[in-house]
């Protein structure tokens, strides 16, 4: 008779390991809870190593001038961010970077633009701060220019650097953090078989599972979920005028360009583009989305000499689950069957939300924190953190 897998007991195994996943480890590991987090590839691939970085404090979505749910359900993460970054909360995010503490929003001279900015700011009050004329040295770089005749606000929304967030996580919670090959999938009591090459079959059995895996939570029949897709747009030359993190205001209720900066493996600054341009832009192929990019900016900034930028485009799927009409969903969303969870926080910033109501839920369902014992696995693989978008060597630059 063939002998039986070894057995590891667990309060949580959390499947997928990119922002939500790993946040939720950190606070129940935190809690005593004994979890363990299952990644199939890299740490963040997919949404989270995609995303700007920004930790949204609701000022985007109150462009129309009414407080949305959405602006509601974020206005706090800044804060609680900056905490964790600054080793004042949980989890301790202290390794990871900050890039900047701030970031603007500029309207242009268009009526509709800037109303939408002063519907905003009065909404906004206590988050969103005119830059006057008298302080135009406190302007972003790029906006400090003659011909720039717009208005600024300052942003209480700090944007930090992706990777160096799952890298801290990532080192701190190593032995709770482990390799998968191939998609995880539930076996019919509830249990999961954890397997890798040259490695022996274990099966993890956990008293809740929690899918925290975006697109790869339709494995699960009953987790109906959506996708939102974006083509997002990278810059990069020594043209550029130095680092910006920025909103530009359109017509619409979506900032018409959303910019953050990073700098790549070689040193070389690189704008991240989003926004309008990323949502319209999935209707355009690579050529045109560049050629839409090159318009909007020599737009928005036609004293930069753009004809000395490159650009690179790629389209990153956003995974949350299925709304009515297809609508973004305003919360982090949750869906459960018993013990088993399929979960999306919908932005980054709101990755604490989203742990803070699985652990709620944990309770509901009788779930009490045990210790784990995770020796066993101290010697299987652990993921590596994913390759930022403008580290890629798949994407083409021109």
């Amino acid at each position: 008779m063939k002998p039986l897998n070894p057995t590891l007991n667990v309060d949580v195994a959390i499947i997928g390991g990119g922002i939500a996943g790993l946040w939720l480890l950190a606070r129940l590991r935190q809690h005593g809870y004994g979890a363990l987090l299952i990644e199939n590839g890299r740490l963040g691939a997919g949404q989270t190593i995609c995303a700007q970085g920004i930790i949204h404090g609701g000022a985007k979505y109150s462009l129309s001038g009414q407080l949305s749910a959405s602006a509601t359900a974020i206005a706090g993460m800044p804060e609680l961010w900056r905490r964790c970054l600054g080793g004042e909360g949980d989890p301790d995010l202290r390794a990871a970077r900050l890039l900047a503490d701030h970031q603007y929003l500029w309207a242009t001279r268009a009526p509709t633009s800037q109303l939408a900015a002063f519907f905003a700011s009065k909404l906004m009050r206590s988050r969103m701060e005119k830059v006057a004329g008298a302080d135009a040295d406190d302007y972003p770089a790029v906006l400090h220019h003659p011909d720039f005749r717009g208005t600024v606000y300052r942003l209480d929304e700090p944007i930090v650097e992706v990777a160096s967030v799952l890298a801290a996580f990532a080192e701190s919670h190593r032995e709770a953090i482990v390799c998968n090959e191939g998609p995880v999938t539930l076996n019919a009591d509830n249990s999961l078989t954890l397997r890798y090459a040259d490695q022996p079959i274990w099966t993890i059995q956990p008293t809740c599972a929690v899918f925290t895996a975006g697109a790869g939570n339709a494995a699960l029949p009953w987790a109906t979920l959506q996708l939102r897709p974006l083509h997002m747009v990278m810059a990069r030359g020594p043209a550029l005028p130095g680092p910006l993190y920025a909103h530009c205001l359109g017509v619409s209720d979506v900032p018409r360009l959303t910019v953050t900066s990073h700098y790549d493996a070689g040193g070389r600054l690189v704008w991240y583009l989003g926004g309008g341009l990323a949502e319209e832009g999935v209707q355009r192929d690579r050529h045109e989305q560049i050629r839409a990019a090159r318009r909007e900016l020599a737009a928005l900034l036609p004293w930069v000499d753009w004809s000395q930028v490159a650009f690179a485009t790629f389209t990153v799927q956003r995974a949350e689950a299925r709304q009515p009409q297809g609508a973004r969903p305003a919360e982090p969303s949750i869906i459960h069957a018993g013990r088993v969870l399929a979960a999306w926080p919908t932005k980054l910033a709101l990755a604490p939300l989203l742990a803070e109501r699985i652990e709620e839920i944990l309770r509901t369902l009788g779930v009490r924190p045990h210790s784990a014992n995770l020796q066993p696995l101290a010697n299987w693989p652990r993921p590596a953190i994913a390759v930022s978008p403008w580290d890629r060597e798949d994407l083409a630059w021109s």
